[in-house]
Formats: structure tokens, sequence, C-alpha cells
């Protein structure tokens, strides 16, 4: 690979050839600011023909000099190679600048160089090295925004990569927990387990039936909140009072799959294993401009909270699927959990 190949690759050579002429332009209107016409002619053909001593100055430096000394804590050598460098490019400026720019002007143009002193090559050297900070001023600002952005998008990627796993660990979940059901329907009332079968395989006629991560119509997800229901309140009987009510407009919304079954599940599991019974309360409601969801457990006798991992993931949904358009509020007492969301799409 060629050296410049290695530092300016072709989609940031407009970035280099962009600062350049910002950096000519800028300083010849700055230096010929009142003096006319005359002036900035001046001052723009010394910029042009000092350009490549600047660039060679200031590419010298940030691509060979720092690389193989500050990167390496060669401090010394930094300094030295700076001094150097200040020296021999401020040399060859003045000389360039007196013999293709101000002689052809003549001796009343306004700028003499006053002779190639060494007070004048360190000036010289010294205001060189001014475009020179700014240029790492920038390639600064530039490896900032580089690592900023390579991390967002780690941390996206890590995002959706959780994502997908949680998506697919749900159907084995779902499938363990309505087996246990079905399991416990049997050993209590033999009689209504032939109609639990059948609710349970409409349930995952529908809910195997696209196991895709695409978006569905919000009607889908209710429609396996209505079956998953009636599959526990056919299979708990007394156990379980359950209270679905569905309002508005809910045509138009599209939202993740299964949104709302996993925290349901957790509500149904919590009221299960705590309480001889309990009452599940599940409301979603459609407006104009925003989708409420509320789930609700309630019961007489309190109820032992564990580790609630589908409350976490769906936090994390939702800021992935509606960035800083949601809200969502956990609610515990004793005796009841309260799970509610509103998204605005």
């Amino acid at each position: 690979m060629r050296w410049e190949q290695k530092h300016i690759d072709k989609q940031r050579i407009i970035l280099h050839v962009g600062f350049w002429l910002a950096w000519v332009v800028s300083f010849t209107t700055l230096q010929s600011l009142g003096g006319g016409s005359g002036s900035f002619y001046l001052w723009f053909r010394y910029y042009i023909v000092t350009l490549p001593v600047f660039v060679t100055h200031t590419y010298l430096i940030a691509y060979w000099l720092v690389p193989r000394t500050f990167y390496k804590n060669h401090y010394g050598l930094l300094a030295l190679g700076i001094i150097v460098l200040l020296l021999v490019f401020s040399l060859i400026e003045l000389v360039v600048a007196n013999e293709f720019v101000f002689k052809a002007f003549g001796k009343g143009c306004g700028f003499c160089p006053g002779g190639l002193t060494l007070e004048n090559i360190v000036i010289s050297g010294i205001g060189n090295h001014y475009i020179i900070l700014v240029f790492f001023a920038i390639k600064v600002g530039q490896a900032w925004y580089k690592a900023q952005s390579k991390t967002k998008e780690e941390q996206r990627w890590n995002e959706e990569a959780k994502l997908e796993i949680y998506h697919y660990q749900l159907q084995p979940r779902l499938m363990y927990h309505l087996m246990g059901i079905l399991r416990e329907t049997i050993a209590r009332n033999p009689s209504q387990a032939p109609d639990l079968i059948i609710q349970i395989s409409n349930f995952f006629s529908l809910f195997l039936k696209d196991n895709s991560t695409d978006w569905r119509p919000l009607s889908y997800e209710t429609d396996l909140v209505e079956r998953f229901l009636k599959i526990h309140t056919l299979g708990l009987g007394n156990q379980i009072q359950v209270v679905l009510k569905f309002e508005g407009n809910l045509k138009p919304f599209v939202i993740p799959p299964f949104l709302f079954l996993p925290v349901l599940g957790f509500m149904v599991k919590t009221g299960m294993a705590c309480n001889e019974s309990f009452q599940c309360i599940v409301f979603v409601k459609g407006e104009s401009r925003k989708l409420d969801f509320m789930v609700e457990l309630r019961s007489e006798k309190e109820l032992e909270l564990t580790e609630n991992i589908d409350s976490e993931m769906l936090s994390l949904r939702l800021q992935h699927s509606f960035p800083d358009k949601f809200k969502l509020e956990e609610t515990t007492g004793h005796n009841y959990l309260r799970m509610q969301m509103e998204i605005f799409p």
C-alpha cells in the first residue's frame, strides 16, 4: 500500500481538499481586509504558491513524525523533529514567497520579507504551526466522533443480538408454561383436558405461524393475548379471574412481535405461584397518536415477586423500537403488581 493511500483513502480526500481550500480562502480574506482587490490577489497568490510547503510540512508531522515518536513515547525526538521541520520549512516558505510572490509585485506591494534572518525564520515557523494545530484539532475531533460512532454501533449490534436471542427463547418458554397448565389440569380435572388441548393448539397455530422479527398489526398481538388468557381461564378455573378490555381504534398500530405476551405470562405465573385465587386485568386502548397498554395482577394474599427479566427486556425492546417515544411504569405493592406503558409511534 502506498504511503498516501495508507492515510488518505478515497472517501477522505474530499475532506482534506475542503480543509485546505477553506484555509486558503479564510486566511486570504483575513490578511487582505481593508487592502482592496490588489491586496486580496497578493495574499491569494501567496497562499496558493506556498500551499505545497504548508501541506508537506503538516503531513510530515501528522503522519510521519507523530506516529514514529509520540505514539512510541519518544517525546525528545518529537520536540527535536518539530524544531528541525519548523526551521527547514519556514526557510523554504520565505524563499518561495519572496521569489514567486513578492518580487513579482515590486517594492511597494505592502509586504517585505526583510531577509532570511533567524528571527524571521522562527517567527514564520511559529505562524506555520498554527495551521498544524488546527489540523490536529480536527483530527482529534474526527477520531473522537468515530470512536463514539463505533461505540454506539457496537451497542446497537449487541442490543439487536440480545433481542433476537430473547425472541427465539419465547417459544420454548411459553410451550413449557402451557404444558405445565395442561399437566395440572389433567391431574386436577381430566374432563377439561380435551378442550384445553384444543385451546392450546389454537394458540400455537397462531403463535408459531410466523417466527420472524417483522412487525405485525396490533390485532395479531391482541388475538394472542385473548387466546393466552382463555387457556388459563379454562385450565385454572376459579383460581383466575380475567378482565380483558380493548378500546379505541387498534387497526392503525403495528408493533414488534410478542411485545405484550411475555409480561402477561410473567404476571400469570406470579399469580399462580403465590395465590389460591388472583385477578388479571388487561387493558389496551388505541388513540390517534398513542397506544396504551396496562396489565395488572391483584390477589388476596401477598405476592412473592421474583426477578422479572421480561420487564427488563420490555424496556430494552421499547427503546430499540420506539426510541424516546414511550413511557413505561411498573408499580408494586404487597398484593398487586401493575405494568403500564404508553407508546407514541
